[in-house]
């Protein structure tokens, strides 16, 4: 909403020259932002990811693969394959989802623990705090997200649908899908970020 909200007044604000600069270094960021994401996915990302349109002429039987939403959010369900899953409940607009989560600042190479802005994982916030962080106003409980109402970046919100119950997940996203251009926390201005959850339940509307 941000970048379109800047777009239209660079459009506006035909006399302020600096605008249509700060669209056009917007652009260049995302585009900067796709390609890490996509290098990243397709080579140092274990496994390997080809995309979705490969996967889907591969010769191979059940190839790894990521999927792109809407050119924001790459997403990787590395439970995709599992036996079973097609019966469990599946992630609809109105449904109520609770989420074990790690969020990072995406570097382009492996998430570690020094790019971790937020987690409700025991396992992880317990290394933290072995780094050093003051965990007394960390949780551990579930994240409770009502597709829809609940308050949650954009980006997260697009990789939960479709998803089901019991799913493991990667989604990488662009600024836009996540903080927007504005500084957020210890998240950087422009920054694409990664979510890594499962799903521990879903609640059908």
């Amino acid at each position: 909403m941000r970048r379109i909200v800047a777009c239209i007044t660079c459009m506006m604000a035909v006399a302020v020259s600096l605008l249509p600069v700060a669209c056009e270094d917007n652009d260049e960021a995302l585009t900067s932002q796709h390609q890490r994401i996509v290098s990243y996915l397709t080579s140092s990302h274990v496994p390997q990811l080809v995309s979705e349109e490969d996967a889907e002429t591969s010769l191979e039987p059940n190839p790894a693969f990521y999927e792109l939403i809407d050119q924001q959010v790459y997403r990787y369900i590395s439970t995709y394959y599992d036996a079973g899953r097609d019966s469990r409940p599946l992630v609809e607009s109105g449904d109520e989802v609770q989420i074990t989560y790690t969020a990072y600042i995406f570097t382009g190479s492996v998430p570690r623990t020094s790019s971790v802005y937020m987690t409700n994982d025991a396992t992880v916030l317990a290394a933290l705090v072995e780094e050093g962080l003051n965990a007394e106003y960390w949780s551990t409980d579930p994240l409770t997200v009502k597709l829809g109402e609940t308050d949650i970046i954009k980006g997260m919100e697009m990789s939960l649908l479709g998803c089901r119950e019991g799913d493991s997940v990667e989604a990488y996203m662009t600024f836009e899908a996540a903080y927007g251009s504005g500084e957020v926390g210890i998240v950087p201005v422009e920054s694409s970020v990664v979510w890594i959850y499962t799903i521990d339940k879903v609640v059908k509307n």
